[in-house]
């Protein structure tokens, strides 16, 4: 017999690991990586619910378009699409005014849910003259200068929208601004002893 009386430590261990491996339900993670090609004017809109209010969890703004529908869940999101749309300006000043497009091939439809912040890129392809612009899994391809201005306009429009119906952060609610009363000096402020004579 061993020292611990029978029980052998690294069985028990290797017992353990294996029944928490079967006891849990099998997972697999999903990725899906989307792109969204534009050219063309393009036509968004916009739908609110909700109020810029930390409590209201359920506020969002809803934009869509033929093929795509985003919930914007918190001004974290909405400021990152935003900024990513105007900031890509000078990749947009390279692309043609407008160029031809043919009937609309209307696919699936895709929801997106932001929240928090992604990662954001900005590319030009010179080969294919695409502005793209990425964030997160999805990525934009615009065709020509029609295409990006009339979504940067509507993404201006969310942004100055966003913190009138937006929370800052969806699932962190802002800590409360400390109200300071600067009409009152503290006792430490106070001279002590006679006053100076000139």
């Amino acid at each position: 017999m061993s020292v611990h009386q029978g029980r052998d430590p690294l069985a028990a261990a290797v017992r353990r690991a294996t029944q928490t491996r079967a006891e849990k339900p099998p997972s697999a993670g999903q990725q899906i990586l989307a792109t969204v090609d534009i050219a063309g004017e393009q036509q968004l809109t916009l739908d609110t619910h909700g109020s810029g209010n930390r409590k209201d969890w359920g506020g969002h703004i809803a934009v869509s378009t033929d093929n795509l529908l985003i919930y914007l869940h918190d001004q974290l999101a909405a400021r990152q699409y935003a900024e990513a749309w105007i900031d890509s300006w000078y990749n947009a000043s390279r692309l043609p005014k407008t160029v031809t497009t043919g009937p609309a091939d209307h696919g699936p439809v895709m929801m997106v849910r932001a929240h928090g912040t992604d990662t954001v890129d900005h590319v030009f392809d010179a080969t294919q003259n695409l502005a793209i612009i990425r964030i997160g899994g999805l990525t934009w391809r615009i065709h020509d200068q029609a295409a990006w201005a009339t979504t940067e306009r509507k993404w201006r429009e969310l942004s100055a929208l966003a913190p009138l119906v937006l929370p800052v952060n969806r699932y962190q609610a802002a800590k409360p601004r400390a109200t300071k009363d600067y009409e009152q000096r503290p006792a430490w402020a106070e001279i002590r002893g006679p006053r100076p004579t000139l």
